[in-house]
Order: structure tokens, then sequence, then C-alpha cells
């Protein structure tokens, strides 16, 4: 999927939704800065502090209202900038080495050198975070969510339980068998084909309804490598419509997915694109935004490949 700028709705969105990692990723390098401001001021002057504090919240916010869907790289961004802030006085001292009539010069140079490692410590912090997210042995917690809706329990019902032979926004069911399972089929619009870069990812699995009635729905979902994830839902009515609770036992969750499922809020990321379509609202869900990150528009910047031959526009 291309890149597409978002709406001002859907940035006040992105910012409230990834308010955790919004918040992890801008205490990284002001706790630095404050830090050694705190220790010695020749490191960091505390009014300088406080405007690389304000720059690091400016860049964070930006990230996640143009980027939303790579959590990795707005924390190795974080990264980088902590490391640019220690690195910082390092570069003055060795500008002040070279002769006064070229420190001037040596100093831009070094300076332009900094950003440079700063670019590839980040690319390398993206690269081992989106490999300790997968890596460890799979972790049973359960994921919970809820939302208030202005509407009635049996239209809450019908659009976020997941039921055989329906189709739910970018989800497709297919009919049931003897045995009461059937095939879902997930788009993901973020996340190209590997097969076919130029369409979206489909993710397939199979699913059971194992309970449902008005106020609760249960289903056994049977990932592609066999592993088994549970989803419930319940529905209560209150005065100004109903409250949808979800609660998920994922299958195949690291401890790193399980932590950055709770950075990005997904939980409720994935119930938001429900109610947005009961309630006819535009699309505001991380979920269906695109998935370009900085680094790639940088690397297609930088890198830039001719267009294959007969590729449709």
């Amino acid at each position: 999927m291309l890149f597409e700028w978002p709406t001002p709705d859907q940035m006040l969105y992105r910012v409230v939704r990834l308010r955790r990692l919004v918040a992890l990723a801008i205490a990284i390098p002001v706790a630095v800065m404050l830090i050694g401001a705190a220790i010695d001021p020749a490191f960091l002057a505390p009014d300088r502090a406080t405007l690389g504090a304000l720059a690091v919240a400016v860049m964070v916010v930006g990230h996640v209202m143009l980027f939303p869907n790579v959590p990795t790289e707005t924390l190795s961004l974080s990264f980088g900038v902590t490391g640019l802030v220690i690195a910082a006085p390092w570069v003055k001292v060795l500008a002040w080495m070279a002769p006064a009539e070229n420190a001037a010069a040596a100093y831009t140079i070094l300076v332009g050198f900094a950003l440079l490692g700063a670019g590839a410590f980040t690319a390398l912090c993206k690269a081992l975070l989106s490999m300790l997210v997968y890596a460890g042995p799979a972790i049973k917690l359960r994921v919970k969510a809820a939302m208030d809706l202005p509407c009635s329990i049996s239209v809450a019902h019908r659009q976020f339980a997941l039921q055989p032979a329906t189709r739910r926004g970018r989800i497709l069911c297919g009919a049931d068998d003897s045995d009461g399972l059937f095939d879902v089929a997930v788009v993901a619009p973020q996340v190209p084909d590997p097969e076919n870069p130029d369409q979206p990812f489909v993710a397939r699995l199979a699913a059971k309804v194992l309970h449902s009635d008005e106020n609760s729905h249960q289903v056994m979902l049977v990932l592609g490598d066999g592993r088994v994830a549970a989803t419930s839902l319940s529905f209560a009515a209150h005065d100004e419509g109903c409250r949808v609770e979800m609660v998920e036992m994922p299958g195949d969750f690291t401890l790193g997915m399980h932590a950055m499922y709770w950075l990005t809020d997904q939980q409720a990321d994935n119930m938001t694109e429900c109610a947005d379509t009961i309630l006819s609202e535009p699309a505001r869900a991380n979920g269906l935004a695109h998935g370009v990150s900085l680094l790639s528009l940088a690397s297609a910047v930088l890198s830039p490949r001719a267009p294959a031959v007969g590729r449709a526009k």
C-alpha cells in the first residue's frame, strides 16, 4: 500500500491510540537529556535540554501521525536520538581539536557524520527490535478491551461476532462444515503479499463458534501453524446503548508481541474498526492504514528502483 496523508481526525486518533508508544519513545531520550543536564550542565545546558525535549516530542508525535503501523521504527528513532544526544558533546570536543581556522568546517562535517551515524543506528535498532518481538516461546496471556457504543446489542453482536457465511469489513468468512469449522480470510492492507507485492497480504485461518447467544459470543480460531486461539465477546445494555467487551487468548504471541500489542493498544484499535462501521464514520483504525515506514521512504529516495516493465499502474 502506498503512503497516504492522514486526515485531522486520523492524526488525533493515532496519537490517542498510540499514547503508550508515544510516551515511551519520548521518555527515553528526554530522560537522558534531563539527567545529563542535571549531572553536568556542560553536557547539555538546561534550556537546550528543554528545547531538545520539545523537539523529540514533536518528532515522535509527527512520526506516529504519519507512520502508525511501524512501532518498532518509532522506538528505533527514539534510540537513535538518544545516541545522538550522548554523542553530541564528543562532536564538540573533536571539533575543538582541529585548527582554529578549520574548527567551523570540522564541526559541520562531524555533525553530518553524527546524523548519518544516528540514521544507521536507527536502522540497526529497528532490525533488532523486529527480531526480538518474535523471539521466544508463545506465552498465554489474555488481552482485554472494552468499548461503549450508541447502538443496540443486536447491532453490535451482528458486527463484532465472527460467524460463518458473513463478511465484516476486511474479514470474509466461508460456510461452516459438518464439524462447525469455517474458513476465515483477513486482508492486511498494510502488509504486502510476498508473492505479489502489489497486492495486500491475506491471512487465512479456520474458526468455530463455541457458544453464541444474545449477550455473548465465543469463537475458537485455528491458526495456520495449528496453534489455537480463542475470542470471547460480551454485550451489556446501558442507558446510551451497549457496552462491548472483548477478551482474547492468542495462541502464538511471544512476550515481545504481547508488549507491542499493549503499546499500540491494538485490541482497542480492532474494536474501533468495527465501531466506525456500525456508526458509519470515516475509517480511523490503524489496522486499515498504510504500512509505509520512514526508513522505507528514505530507502526509496536514496536507492530508487526502476518500475517493472508491463506492471499495471
